[in-house]
């Protein structure tokens, strides 16, 4: 499974010669000589959609095009129409017929020299199928297929715009959609948002996911929050935080004491002054979980179920865990 970390504009880290990146074609908008900042193994481009969804924003596909063509992409995602839970039933299929157009202005645009990871969105299972075959004809060629808003009920829209939020329903949503995509089409599969925590990071290796990117280590920086090894979130900030905030226990500063990131090794008291430092922290525990995760399931996938076991034990999560595990073989 790869990890995608976000990057833009000011990155965190200029020096990615080891790292996949994911950049949204809409930071460079505004910006005159469009050029990255970074140095990445890979880098995957997106159009910024949910972005612009959430703000209202309307973006010119081939404006898009362009910026993604001037960043030297080596995965393009095409201008896509997310759905929102307040569109009508026939703004959600004009936006699903744009994404198709899209698509099509994409892979010819670039005449299949390029790989394009095409976006699905989708209104009920039947519709669903009918998507993945319809991309699958355009964009034949491709590696990986996206996870976009796909609704079998009202209630599995909720969340979209940001960090996936994890439901029954969801996790219903996201196994058909793996079965489709990648045991019925031989595409691989990448999930936008789900590689933004440890424990999103656990599930998404044992559901045997593809790709799955993270722009949550930034942002939980910003808000003054770190990441922990096989936990969730744990608040350093100074104080101005309005939700999610969990301080840290004793037990938690010791793993701090412990940790081997390139900030705790030289001055763990940056965590608590800066942003950055704290950026640089969460993605080092992002990547800590990812290998050891992919290293341990490799390994033994019992033994793998077992630490799991333990992880999700005291976790809010335990119960999506459970069904998981309970429910995602039909799906190999």
């Amino acid at each position: 499974m790869l990890l995608w970390f976000t990057e833009g504009p000011k990155p965190v880290i200029k020096e990615r010669y080891s790292d996949h990146i994911v950049d949204s074609a809409i930071n460079y908008l505004d910006i005159k000589n469009i050029e990255r900042k970074y140095s990445p193994l890979k880098l995957m481009t997106d159009s910024g959609a949910y972005t612009a969804t959430r703000k209202g924003i309307s973006l010119d596909p081939y404006k898009i095009l362009e910026i993604q063509e001037k960043l030297r992409s080596d995965i393009y995602v095409p201008l896509d129409y997310p759905f929102t839970a307040e569109m009508t039933i026939s703004e959600i299929q004009d936006r699903w017929k744009k994404t198709i157009e899209n698509t099509r202005l994409w892979v010819e645009a670039l005449n299949r020299k390029k790989d394009v990871m095409p976006i699905v969105h989708a209104l009920g299972q039947q519709n669903l199928y009918e998507t993945v075959k319809i991309l699958s004809n355009i964009a034949g060629n491709a590696d990986y297929m996206g996870f976009g808003t796909i609704m079998f009920t009202k209630d599995d829209i909720k969340g979209y715009l940001g960090d996936r939020r994890l439901s029954i329903s969801f996790i219903n949503t996201l196994m058909e959609f793996i079965k489709v995509v990648k045991e019925e089409y031989g595409f691989k599969v990448h999930i936008a948002g789900f590689g933004s925590s440890p424990l999103t990071l656990y599930l998404a290796i044992y559901l045997g996911i593809d790709s799955v990117d993270s722009s949550g280590f930034r942002r939980r920086a910003a808000y003054g929050k770190i990441l922990l090894p096989g936990k969730g979130e744990r608040y350093v900030g100074r104080g101005d935080a309005r939700f999610g905030i969990t301080k840290l226990s004793s037990e938690d500063l010791q793993q701090i004491k412990e940790c081997d990131c390139p900030i705790c090794r030289t001055d763990p008291s940056l965590l608590w002054k800066s942003w950055r430092a704290r950026a640089i922290h969460n993605e080092w525990v992002l990547k800590k979980t990812w290998l050891e995760g992919i290293r341990m399931a490799r390994k033994d996938i019992e033994a793998y179920e077992r630490y799991l076991d333990g992880i999700f034990e005291k976790s809010s999560l335990r119960y999506i865990w459970k069904y998981i595990k309970t429910n995602s073989r039909r799906i190999y």
